[in-house]
């Protein structure tokens, strides 16, 4: 169901149903403030199966000055019991970091110090800031070290 306000003769009222025009028009009428801040994009597995843990996921759209306030961690055991899906304990050796690139781009980095024998990783990634908090769920496969292809020579 989609609620909405709406402007009539005897002022506003609330709605239960709107066209997704109206909605859009009314939220590209909102301030800033109301703005979905940080975003979590795509994840970059730099590892392989048997190994340490190494990815990366991009953190975007994010607002001026919220980048110092970031920070990352593996969602709760709550938060993945509500979202129904299993906490698998590798993944509770996995650390989480906010790195800033030379770029200005922030990321989000996992790393462990144990090898991951998991072929299939389901996870729920949490980052918070100043102004909120978002969850997002990453699944991934770790490919065998052999279908990483042949080593590249250095030149």
């Amino acid at each position: 169901m989609l609620i909405c306000f709406r402007f009539g003769p005897s002022g506003w009222r609330v709605g239960k149903f709107a066209s997704k025009f109206w909605v859009i028009a009314v939220a590209s009428l909102l301030p800033p403030s109301f703005a979905v801040a940080a975003g979590l994009g795509k994840i970059s597995v730099l590892s392989a199966l048997g190994q340490p843990l190494r990815a990366e996921i991009e953190i975007v759209s994010l607002q001026r000055g919220e980048g110092d306030s970031l920070a990352a961690r593996l969602a709760s055991g709550e938060t993945f019991r509500q979202a129904s899906v299993e906490l698998n304990p590798t993944l509770l050796s996995v650390k989480f970091a906010v790195e800033r690139r030379k770029s200005g781009q922030y990321v989000m980095t996992l790393s462990s110090t144990q090898p991951i024998n998991e072929p299939f990783i389901d996870m729920l990634v949490e980052l918070n800031w100043s102004n909120g908090r978002l969850v997002r769920e990453y699944t991934f496969l770790l490919d065998p070290p052999e279908y990483a292809g042949p080593p590249k020579a250095e030149p």
